[in-house]
């Protein structure tokens, strides 16, 4: 008998990103729980496209993960003409 895994959204944030920079307007960052464990999911706005799937059971780790991805430290980020942008 197959069980079907029940998803609960616990949070969701769009983050707003530059078309010209990422090639769309954004991005949504979903926690779920997700049967015994935690799914961040990162999805490209009005494209649709999965551009992220991390799961674990450990809820600390899922709520960090997610932190991390919708207010990302200051590093170091893409190389724009030969110049690194901190983003």
């Amino acid at each position: 008998m197959h069980r079907q895994m029940q998803e609960e959204v616990l949070e969701s944030v769009f983050v707003e990103m530059d078309p010209v920079l990422h090639g769309f307007a954004g991005v949504l960052v979903e926690l779920s729980r997700v049967g015994e464990g935690y799914a961040v999911l990162e999805t490209a706005a009005g494209r649709g496209d999965r551009l992220l799937e991390f799961r674990t059971r450990s809820r600390q780790l899922a709520h960090a993960f997610f932190e991390a991805e919708v207010h990302p430290a200051p590093g170091w980020g893409t190389m724009l003409d030969g110049e690194a942008v901190i983003r």
